[in-house]
């Protein structure tokens, strides 16, 4: 049995009475407004940090360069790829005459059923 005191399974927290928070009005005219100045500086560190970011990813992409010139080379990797996947894989090539493997199977029942259908 249980012991008394200790839970089991999916312990749900117990909802508490939300709170009436007061909504504020959206202002008609946006973000535009003057009358905030804290979204007016906020809005400038969120651009200086964007700015610091781009100019660390800048030299981030010269340091990478800087150590092996084909980083960024994708293309031509992936096509050398591609032409030793098809150099190993016989059955990709074009030159090669292929045989059908189980038509003269299908010959053989086609055979039978025109016998078939004489009788």
């Amino acid at each position: 049995m249980a012991i008394p005191g200790r839970q089991y399974g999916l312990i749900l927290p117990k909802k508490t009475q939300p709170l009436h928070r007061v909504l504020q009005k959206p202002s008609v005219f946006g973000s535009d407004s003057d009358d905030d100045e804290t979204s007016v500086s906020e809005s400038l560190q969120r651009e200086a940090a964007k700015k610091q970011a781009m100019k660390q990813t800048k030299l981030e992409i010269q340091k990478a360069l800087a150590e092996d010139s084909t980083v960024y080379e994708y293309d031509s990797v992936y096509d050398e790829m591609q032409k030793k996947k098809e150099e190993n894989n016989p059955k990709l090539l074009p030159g090669k005459d292929r045989k059908p493997k189980y038509i003269h199977n299908l010959l053989k029942a086609v055979e039978i059923r025109k016998k078939e259908q004489e009788k």
